[in-house]
């Protein structure tokens, strides 16, 4: 009986587990690798040793939400909040200029 209730309980803890991972936010992104080029097969600069996860992205795509956490021995600091990356603002400057310029090169 106990053995029924041991199987019983964890599968129970398994479904679940299984529905929150699947009902992740989509923004939940993890950063580990920077590269030399905005392309995977370019070569690797450096493998981020600690945790940065995006975790969400303001209306205007101005403010981005991350995690970083990072170990130092049986410790585990986290830390949450927001950073201004002005990717609207960018993106917006960008479509201008080659609004009033279709000529322009938009990667300039």
């Amino acid at each position: 009986m106990k053995k029924l209730f041991c199987l019983s309980f964890l599968l129970i803890l398994a479904i679940f587990w299984a529905s929150c991972a699947m009902a992740a936010d989509p923004y939940d992104l993890k950063v580990k690798t920077l590269y030399s080029a905005p392309d995977e097969n370019t070569s690797v600069i450096y493998n981020i040793p600690i945790e940065v996860r995006l975790l969400d992205v303001s209306n205007d795509a101005n403010w981005h939400k991350v995690r970083i956490a990072y170990r130092l021995g049986p410790l585990c600091y986290t830390y949450e909040g927001w950073v201004k990356i002005p990717v609207g603002e960018l993106v917006a400057a960008r479509t201008d200029k080659v609004a009033k310029n279709p000529a322009a090169d938009p990667a300039e």
